[in-house]
């Protein structure tokens, strides 16, 4: 008998592993709306523009790029959860910051500080994957993308049709009063129920440490980090490398696919809503019938190199649609696809890195991301702008198609991963 058979499909349901999936979900009900809508209240509300849109991106990724080396160094040495769950309450309340903007200039200021808290990324995927075991790696992360993708199969349609009713200003501002509340109220939940995963073998917590010693903590994280993108194996620096083209796809198109699909296509927010909410809804059922089996018996990689081959022509696609029906067939089949990045490439980085080191390495990871993110969404907020909105997708689909070169070339698993 296979001593693999007979044990539970949800046996990987840890108790860090809930907590952290089940708060996320709830911090996303909010979250869905305020993220969809965010580049039209930078437009309509704020009195921003499509290059302050990448400016505003920009300056919160170079900001999360110092402290999440930050970050990684606390959570490898000096533990996870306390990060998690303080960092969660303080990120709660500075979403007030948001909520009160009275122009784009205040809003740099509020994106800043949100980042700023958002420290404790690296604590929290290093905490996620330290609470999954390797076989069923793929299925978790999976069921955790699944679970945080609920809000979005029906709130980003409300937050739409309430906009298109009341206006993009007071609906905006109170679903960040929302996600404030959210947010204090599960970082709470985080202190009190998670369990701290690491034993570090320094004891001293991050209250204890004198303003001398917060210095050398900083310069201690900034060194280390340095010495992780020298430890790091070669599949891990290609995964890396391929981070750094999807920062260049963020900053190219992601905040302009409601702008483009608003002022170019035609389509309301409500019509967007229903498109949001039915492609999260397709990724659902996706990742709860699909993605997590097919992960676990193909391996990561194959399903990673499928992926972006059939993502490629998605970009192209959309700027050749010409209204509602048509931009949501493409975002029902595109979401299908989409629903695959999230769980292989999270499984990947647990495959390759091993947990004394995570979080380290998903520091490095997210701050390969952050820093690229800079330039290219100030890139592409003038191209979207000034030079042509079409190039942007164009030149989003090329960044997809040398990932998927990236990934044939250089990547590469253990044998079992593979089987």
């Amino acid at each position: 008998m296979n001593p693999k058979e007979g044990k539970p499909r949800f046996g990987f349901m840890t108790r860090n592993y809930l907590v952290l999936t089940l708060t996320s979900t709830l911090w996303g009900i909010p979250t869905s709306i305020t993220y969809t809508y965010f580049s039209k209240y930078v437009l309509d509300g704020l009195g921003g523009t499509e290059t302050i849109i990448g400016l505003i991106t920009a300056i919160g990724s170079a900001t999360f790029v110092i402290f999440a080396i930050i970050g990684g160094h606390i959570a490898d040495l000096h533990g996870r959860k306390k990060l998690v769950g303080l960092m969660t309450v303080i990120l709660g309340l500075s979403q007030f910051l948001v909520a009160i903007a009275p122009n784009w200039q205040f809003l740099i200021l509020a994106i800043i500080v949100i980042n700023i808290c958002w420290i404790f990324e690296p604590a929290f995927w290093a905490m996620l994957a330290d609470s999954v075991n390797e076989e069923k790696r793929g299925t978790a992360f999976a069921f955790s993308s699944c679970l945080d993708f609920l809000p979005w199969a029906i709130m980003p349609f409300i937050g739409g049709y309430l906009i298109d009713i009341y206006g993009i200003l007071p609906i905006m501002r109170w679903t960040y009063v929302g996600l404030a509340i959210v947010g204090v109220f599960v970082g709470i939940i985080r202190l009190s129920m998670l369990t701290e995963t690491i034993s570090p073998q320094n004891k001293k917590t991050i209250e204890q440490y004198s303003l001398k010693e917060l210095g050398k903590l900083v310069k201690d994280s900034f060194k280390e980090h340095l010495q992780t993108w020298l430890w790091m194996p070669h599949s891990a620096l290609a995964l890396t490398a391929s981070y750094i083209l999807w920062a260049f796809e963020y900053g190219l198109v992601e905040p302009y696919w409601i702008v483009y699909a608003e002022e170019i296509i035609g389509v309301t927010s409500t019509q967007w809503g229903i498109i949001t909410a039915v492609g999260s809804a397709i990724s659902i059922v996706s990742k709860i019938l699909v993605v997590g089996k097919l992960l676990d018996k193909f391996g990561r990689r194959k399903i990673l190199l499928a992926t972006t081959a059939s993502d490629v022509l998605t970009y192209l696609l959309f700027i050749r649609c010409g209204m509602f029906i048509q931009v949501l067939a493409l975002w029902m089949v595109s979401s299908f696809i989409w629903s695959f990045y999230d769980p292989t490439y999270s499984s990947l980085e647990a495959d390759l890195i091993p947990e004394e080191r995570r979080g380290r390495v998903f520091a490095a990871f997210g701050v390969a991301w952050s820093a690229f993110s800079v330039p290219a969404s100030l890139i592409g907020g003038f191209i979207y702008e000034r030079v042509s909105p079409e190039l942007s997708f164009v030149m989003a689909s090329i960044g997809v198609m040398l990932c998927f070169i990236l990934t044939a070339l250089f990547i590469k698993q253990s044998q079992s991963n593979e089987d």
